[in-house]
């Protein structure tokens, strides 16, 4: 699996040149597209761009696109559109579900997430959880902007989805779920697990999983991975899981 897109404009400008956001559909070869609000804010503030500028584009859906940048009045910003390409959605990458955490953690999580190469996020109500799946529903724009402003910094040319949170008692006996392995400080090493398991992970809350959740994940079948010698915590655990199982699923894709 390689999230990287390949590099149809010349490697030079693929890497180097700073990459913005347009909405799905919008980008066409010899089209001017209009950024929003908050890219052109970026592009004119952190980084610094000016009129003539090259960029490339993405759209979250496989279009990578190279252009130029062309600064307007009272801080708009349009792209003039010279080259596309369309690139294949990638092969099945991880599913990596996460304890609904608060703020600057979840937000945190799911950046690299994004910057890992993850294929799927889903956000999972605990009774320990940080904060209630109910309110997590209204942090879902908020989540959603956050992974695609990563596309950015790590060059992906396809979104990852993020998908509505669940509660855990529903996810557990989800069909998904016999792909699923947990993160447990009282896990197995990960070259322990059963043949066929490591396509989902799912990261506890800060305060663990309740004795409840932890004898509803018993009987579901789903076996404990350990992430490493150290107590760690939820976002980081999340980062180092999904290092980890995307690193082996690349491997197992070639």
């Amino acid at each position: 699996m390689d999230h990287s897109p390949r590099r149809p404009f010349g490697s030079d400008i693929v890497k180097e040149a700073p990459w913005l956001l347009a909405s799905e559909g919008e980008i066409e070869e010899a089209h001017r597209v209009v950024l929003d609000a908050t890219e052109a804010r970026h592009a004119g503030g952190p980084l610094r761009l000016k009129s003539g500028d090259r960029v490339v584009m993405t759209d979250g859906a496989g279009a990578v696109a190279s252009g130029t940048l062309v600064l307007l009045r009272r801080g708009a910003a349009e792209v003039v559109i010279d080259a596309v390409d369309r690139l294949p959605r990638p092969a099945p990458g991880l599913t990596l579900a996460v304890a609904v955490l608060t703020g600057a953690a979840m937000d945190l999580a799911i950046q690299k997430a994004v910057e890992l190469g993850v294929e799927r996020m889903i956000p999972v109500g605990c009774k320990r959880s940080q904060i209630s799946a109910k309110r997590a529903m209204t942090r879902m724009e908020h989540w959603i902007r956050v992974s695609r402003q990563a596309l950015k910094q790590c060059h992906r040319a396809w979104a990852m989805e993020l998908a509505p949170p669940i509660m855990l008692t529903d996810f557990v006996d989800d069909a998904e779920a016999q792909h699923g392995v947990v993160a447990h400080p009282n896990g197995s090493r990960i070259e322990e697990l059963p043949s066929g398991r490591g396509g989902l992970l799912l990261i506890g809350p800060e305060g663990g999983f309740s004795p409840d959740e932890e004898r509803a994940l018993d009987a579901a079948g789903w076996p404990r991975v350990c992430l490493g010698p150290y107590v760690l915590r939820a976002e980081t655990a999340a980062i180092a899981g999904a290092a980890v199982f995307s690193a082996g699923l690349h491997s197992s894709d070639g």
